[in-house]
């Protein structure tokens, strides 16, 4: 059993900021360990899915990949893109008064000539820190929980319809300063997003987080035995139909759905149960104002409710602004984008 403090604070003591962060650490924690069973995997950050634009429309957005966000939810969409793109996020993933708990997202995409395109980005998780002891009251060492994730894509147009694309992940989880606290993976992925024949109607697939599995000694945050762990190894796919496309309005129509491929000997009704399902809208006033509403559903994690966002473009520079549902934990939770366009 393991007692955690914080600061020489005894757990009657703690304050509601202090709980709300040591629960936090064990919850992600218990994740990794339980990874084995199925139930959940190694590197979840990976499953956070990026950006205040997506994120309006329910983070429906294989189908579209029509930015730097390509190279997380479709790097295909990298193969049929024309524009030069940057953008970060940040989005707090905790309540206001927990200032080390956040995530963040950088990415890009440009042009390499008759080579296709480029994309690249950083993910990073911080989870705050927290000091662990006995029920002696003998310190045990510091749980720091951070998770980073640089990547690179490569897209190319297959066809003038047709654009695919891969990506290489470094996967980074810091669990604990001690011996054992620490996994690492390179895991890859790939994409494909076809424009039909059908004006304005897009279809995406995409696989990320494949790798093999990881043998890890978790006995440095806590966790007493070894365990295999598996990546979020996960298939995406996704329907995009541009309903309206002129000078002064657009209107995007939107869904997904999302499967993590880690145990797949459920029945076929189970299986499909434990899908991620989103889908939303964005309409656009004359390639300036856009305002977004969508819904995401995931019932594993008990993650469900209604997406909103708006976003501002004025000459290659866009802020984009999401109210997205993450679950009893965090609640509804603030996302905030900025990018750049040429």
């Amino acid at each position: 059993m393991l007692l955690i403090t914080r600061g020489g604070v005894t757990p009657q003591t703690r304050d509601r900021m202090r709980g709300w962060k040591i629960y936090i650490a064990l919850v992600l924690t218990a994740a990794s360990a339980a990874a084995e069973t199925g139930g959940s995997p190694a590197f979840g950050f990976l499953t956070i899915e990026p950006g205040a634009r997506p994120g309006g429309v329910g983070k429906a957005f294989t189908a579209v990949a029509d930015d730097a966000y390509a190279g997380y939810y479709n790097p295909g969409g990298f193969g049929l893109q024309t524009r030069t793109t940057l953008t970060f996020m940040h989005e707090r993933r905790a309540a206001a008064d927990v200032k080390d708990f956040f995530f963040d997202y950088v990415a890009g995409g440009w042009s390499i000539g008759k080579g296709g395109r480029l994309g690249a980005s950083i993910a990073y998780h911080n989870s705050g820190r927290v000091e662990t002891t006995d029920p002696q009251g003998a310190p045990l060492g510091t749980l720091h929980l951070y998770h980073v994730a640089p990547s690179v894509y490569w897209g190319y147009p297959l066809f003038a319809r047709l654009g695919i694309g891969v990506g290489l992940t470094y996967a980074y989880e810091h669990l604990s300063d001690r011996a054992g606290g620490v996994n690492r993976d390179l895991l890859a992925s790939a994409g494909a997003l076809y424009r039909t024949p059908l004006p304005g109607f897009q279809i995406g697939l995409a696989f990320s987080g494949l790798g093999p599995n990881i043998q890890a000694d978790a006995r440095g945050s806590g966790v007493t035995n070894a365990y295999n762990s598996r990546p979020p190894r996960t298939a995406r796919l996704g329907l995009a139909y541009y309903a309206v496309s002129n000078d002064l309005n657009d209107l995007l129509v939107t869904a997904d759905g999302a499967k993590l491929l880690i145990n797949l000997n459920d029945h076929l009704d189970d299986e499909l149960g434990q899908a991620v399902y989103s889908w939303g809208a964005e309409y656009v006033y004359a390639k300036m104002i856009a305002v977004r509403a969508g819904y995401y559903l995931e019932k594993t994690g008990v993650v469900e409710g209604l997406t909103l966002g708006i976003g501002v473009t004025y000459r290659g520079f866009t802020f984009d602004y999401a109210r997205i549902p993450e679950g009893e934990l965090f609640q509804n939770q603030n996302r905030f984008s900025f990018g750049y366009g040429f």
